[in-house]
């Protein structure tokens, strides 16, 4: 019996990882954060196919997605990580509601258990990854403990859209991606599935280091070395990410942007405020991230 066919036993490994950036030229998110407890998830992608009618009957049949709604129960979620889904205020062990809060994007991933086993003996799964939805605030109370156990979960639902970015260029952006275990998936797909949200048929596996930095003319450029061509996410181009010193220590000021994209060669710009200031320094971070998500090798760059 053909593995394909065999039904669905069990649910885990669910991820959210923030939205942090989507738009025509990419998509990024946060590091994926895990959410133990996982009991069920039901998805409803709100999905029919409508006939039009001419010359006295069925004339054209067309399919019509809408918004996907997913149904969550788990045994409880971490105080810190439901009011980071929910956009809540907390601090000091304290969480704060209020009527104007407002859920940032997720992408939200998990694991469906298949039963049987692979050619290997190894469990079947099937991955997925919605890539942008925001959680409903979920439902509170509890019962009183009586002489059998009732356990108490809780329960959330999510509605969940397409990207803006468009990985074909066609302008038609990702709601969720899946693969299967067993059936046709590269061992570095599976292995890495999880690592970062997938939004594309194939899993990016760039190598993006830093080639040099140099100044001229008061113009930082940092240029940096891909294995394929990529585009620097603008998201990502920030102090947060990129240090530039001067001898003492001290941030140069200056306005970054970016500077040559789709290329095995991309850049990233800094204008200095002053262009007679001199740069020692440049600190690079693995939060710089190309259009996949892939972060650049951090280093530290003397300027000569």
């Amino acid at each position: 019996m053909s593995s394909a066919s065999n039904p669905k036993i069990g649910l885990d490994n669910v991820v959210i990882a923030r939205l942090t950036s989507d738009s025509e030229n990419g998509v990024t998110y946060d590091t994926p954060i895990p959410i133990k407890g996982a009991v069920q998830a039901s998805v409803n992608p709100n999905s029919d196919v409508a006939v039009d009618y001419a010359d006295n009957g069925a004339f054209f049949v067309a399919n019509n997605r809408g918004n996907t709604e997913i149904s969550l129960e788990f045994t409880n979620i971490a105080p810190d990580v439901l009011a980071l889904m929910l956009g809540q205020a907390r601090a000091n062990g304290v969480t704060v509601e209020t009527p104007q809060d407002q859920s940032p994007y997720f992408a939200m991933g998990f694991r469906v258990w298949i039963g049987g086993t692979d050619d290997n003996g190894n469990k079947i799964y099937q991955n997925f990854w919605f890539a942008k939805g925001k959680f409903s605030v979920p439902e509170t109370g509890g019962t009183t403990k009586k002489e059998s156990m009732d356990f108490q979960h809780i329960s959330l639902s999510a509605q969940f859209v397409s990207t803006l970015y468009s990985p074909n260029g066609d302008g038609v952006g990702v709601i969720c991606t899946h693969c299967r275990t067993d059936i046709d998936t590269a061992a570095s797909v599976i292995s890495n599935w999880f690592n970062a949200p997938v939004i594309a048929t194939s899993i990016a596996s760039n190598t993006i280091s830093v080639a040099s930095a140099a100044v001229a003319a008061g113009v930082l450029t940092i240029t940096l070395s891909a294995t394929s061509a990529t585009t620097i996410a603008d998201a990502t181009i920030n102090a947060n990410n990129i240090t530039v010193l001067d001898s003492e220590g001290a941030v140069v000021p200056g306005t970054f942007s970016n500077g040559t994209k789709n290329s095995t060669s991309p850049s990233v710009k800094y204008t200095l405020e002053d262009p007679t200031d001199t740069v020692a320094t440049v600190v690079i971070g693995a939060g710089l991230k190309d259009v996949a998500n892939i972060s650049v090798a951090p280093k530290v760059v003397t300027i000569e």
